[in-house]
């Protein structure tokens, strides 16, 4: 039986660039409800001049299943401000769970009790509800690694432990 749905998660720049990437924002949405994103990081998303398709994704991902939202009050953190931003706001409007592949703003985050999840966590839960295959997934993480997307040795036989 399929996993309901989290009606929403704040999203930080890194994962979502990484599923466009990989043209995979039907992953999220196994998911998710929702994801909200504060200004900073609508702004890191759409930073290029050039109309990649990664771009196209984004920005249509942007009006159809993103919501952009203000953060009033930004905590002083020693991460970026898109970082920063994203982990506000999830205290702000108690949203519990921060997406992010940032390992740093993934551990400040954990400081606040806030559940993480990055791009690997994303295919974890979708191979668990069955909405991909373990082929699909090892295909999902090999394009991932051709993007230049680093997972240590340790993670790496971690996974393939878990698939066995």
């Amino acid at each position: 039986m399929e996993k309901e749905k989290v009606s929403s998660v704040v999203g930080n720049a890194s994962s979502l660039i990484l599923l466009a990437k990989l043209n995979r924002f039907d992953l999220l949405k196994n998911i998710f409800g929702s994801i909200i994103v504060p200004f900073t990081v609508k702004k890191e998303l759409l930073k290029r001049e050039e109309k990649t398709s990664e771009i196209l994704i984004l920005e249509k991902e942007l009006k159809e299943f993103m919501r952009v939202v203000e953060v009033k009050k930004v905590l002083d953190l020693p991460l970026g401000d898109g970082e920063k931003e994203a982990i506000s706001l999830c205290l702000e409007k108690n949203v519990k769970i921060f997406l992010s592949d940032d390992k740093k703003a993934r551990k400040f985050a954990r400081t606040f009790n806030l559940e993480t999840i990055g791009i690997i966590g994303i295919f974890l839960k979708n191979l668990q509800n069955k909405r991909i295959t373990k082929k699909k997934f090892l295909d999902l993480l090999e394009k991932l690694m051709e993007e230049g997307y680093y997972i240590s040795p340790e993670l790496y036989n971690k996974i393939m432990r878990l698939l066995c």
